[in-house]
């Protein structure tokens, strides 16, 4: 029995062995993938750019392939480097990423470099890539010429200004992308240029005019010494660039403004008043050294009621004073409100000044938002024809800085005359030591408190 057993189990095995060799020998005639021989696709260049400028001789080359590619590069046809294409991730169309390390770029000059990538089989593209970039490693050449609105001081050795706003004036050459004025953070760019032609297989050369306004003063720094650098910068990043030092000086200068005089009972010449909602603006330029609108003074005329029971007391009615930024407009317009608006009261006295103090200053040292420290002082009527504000109607004497605005944009120049409102600027929001000036027409400085 036992042998019988063993003889069955001869015979399976037998089986067995036979069905494996077939399998095996089967196997060993099919080919079920075939070889690889498609040369990849795929393959770009990300850094650097077709056509782009780069000043340093060492660089890195990235771009896509297959992964696993080898990624072969040459410049002006000499290998000068290889890399293997890794897993992008995050996935990217089947694509890996490669960087070719310390690419050695030769001699200044233009550069061909050339692509070529090889799979993991061996297949080389058809169509290597070709690209072509510059190696620039020399600056543009830069020149300082000199400063409008500023003097030079040759015992100090710097420029000095005492007003808000000045013109540098620089050269270069049409070689260079670009000129520029930089302190720190801040860049300053040219706002005009001028070409002058050059000789046979010379570059033009370019004038640069820059404006630079004064930078932040207070009373404890009322005055700043501030190195500017002039530079000339070309696509491929080189830059040039000289120092120039600008001494700014906060000292105010006392003007005299007067206003044409007004005879009691007013007429209706000498004033302008508005529906409710409509609003009347001046703009002014602060002086260097303000930083803060404070309030302003408005010259109330007399709105032809008599006061119940006593007819001498005001019967003048509220108004919203307010401060507003200045638009982009070539003849700046008021744009944006800049503070809350500020409820004058009633019973105010007419015929005089009132003077109306912020609740909360406005900063106006932000040249961004108060160009060269300009903006307008004013008010929007909140009763009809009450009050009624003062006109200086002086002949040949309108600045054309009054702006009046009824009830929708767009804004009217006033030309008849000046709206008499004054601006009240200070150069700290403390009111106790603060410097201050009351602005009057023209910008001219009518008061100056220490």
């Amino acid at each position: 029995m036992l042998g019988s057993n063993r003889k069955a189990l001869f015979v399976v095995l037998g089986v067995l062995a036979s069905l494996s060799m077939l399998v095996l020998i089967g196997c060993s005639s099919v080919e079920p993938m075939g070889p690889d021989n498609k040369p990849p696709t795929g393959t770009t260049v990300t850094n650097p750019e077709h056509g782009s400028a780069v000043n340093s001789p060492v660089i890195n080359i990235r771009g896509r392939a297959e992964v696993g590619a080898t990624i072969r590069i040459l410049v002006d046809n000499v290998d000068a480097g290889s890399a293997v294409a890794s897993p992008a991730v995050p996935h990217d169309s089947g694509l890996g990423r490669y960087t070719v390390e310390d690419v050695d770029l030769g001699v200044e000059g233009p550069k061909a470099l050339k692509i070529v990538a090889t799979d993991l089989y061996g297949n080389v593209t058809d169509d290597p890539i070709e690209i072509s970039i510059l190696l620039d490693m020399t600056a543009p050449p830069v020149a300082f010429e000199t400063i409008n609105q500023a003097e030079w001081n040759d015992d100090e050795q710097y420029w000095l200004s005492g007003v808000p706003m000045i013109r540098l004036v620089g050269r270069t050459d049409t070689l260079a992308a670009g000129a520029r004025v930089r302190h720190g953070i801040q860049e300053y760019l040219p706002d005009s240029t001028y070409v002058f032609p050059a000789g046979a297989e010379e570059p033009d050369s370019m004038r640069f005019w820059v404006t630079l306004s004064v930078p932040p003063l207070t009373t404890a720094a009322p005055n700043s010494l501030v190195t500017y650098i002039v530079e000339a910068y070309d696509a491929a990043g080189n830059s040039a660039g000289v120092p120039v030092d600008v001494f700014w000086n906060a000292e105010g200068k006392d003007t005299i403004m007067s206003w044409l005089l007004v005879e009691e009972p007013i007429s209706f010449d000498d004033y302008l008043t508005g529906q409710a909602g409509m609003q009347q603006a001046v703009m002014f330029q602060a002086p260097v050294w303000a930083n803060y609108v404070i309030g302003a003074r408005f010259f109330i005329g007399n709105d032809g009621i008599t006061g119940s029971p006593n007819p001498e007391t005001p019967t003048t009615q509220p108004f919203t004073f307010l401060v507003w930024r200045p638009n982009a407009d070539a003849a700046p317009k008021p744009g944006v409100i800049a503070n809350e608006g500020m409820d004058s009261g009633s019973q105010y006295p007419e015929m005089e000044w009132l003077e109306l103090p912020l609740i909360n200053a406005v900063d106006i040292s932000n040249n961004s938002l108060f160009p060269d420290k300009h903006f307008f002082v004013g008010l929007e009527w909140d009763n009809r024809n009450n009050p009624p504000i003062g006109i200086d109607a002086t002949e040949d004497e309108v600045d054309y800085t009054t702006w009046r605005l009824p009830w929708y944009p767009p804004w009217v120049m006033l030309e008849s005359g000046d709206v008499m409102i004054e601006a009240i600027v200070s150069d700290i929001p403390n009111m106790a030591e603060a410097r201050i000036a009351i602005i009057g027409a023209g910008g001219s400085i009518r008061q100056l408190d220490r």
